[in-house]
């Protein structure tokens, strides 16, 4: 079973993760690491989302699918 928060597909990550993932309670903090994680945020993510210092705010219903998505397109999020 491949884990959510771990890498798959292509993403360089020998040199660490494309994104950070926190659990804050009823929402999550999703921050962009890399380049590759700032450009998915702007083509998979509303433009309207919104920006907590240098992270998006998630709400934990939507987390999973958007994680998924993110592993799907071979980049790596770090718990």
């Amino acid at each position: 079973m491949i884990d959510a928060f771990q890498s798959s597909g292509t993403s360089p990550t020998e040199f660490g993760p494309d994104f950070r993932c926190e659990n804050h309670g009823s929402i999550f903090l999703l921050t962009p690491l890399t380049q590759s994680g700032r450009s998915w945020i702007e083509e998979n993510l509303p433009s309207d989302v919104q920006w907590f210092g240098s992270g998006v705010v998630i709400e934990h219903r939507y987390i999973w699918r958007i994680l998924e998505g993110i592993q799907n397109d071979g980049l790596a999020v770090q718990a």
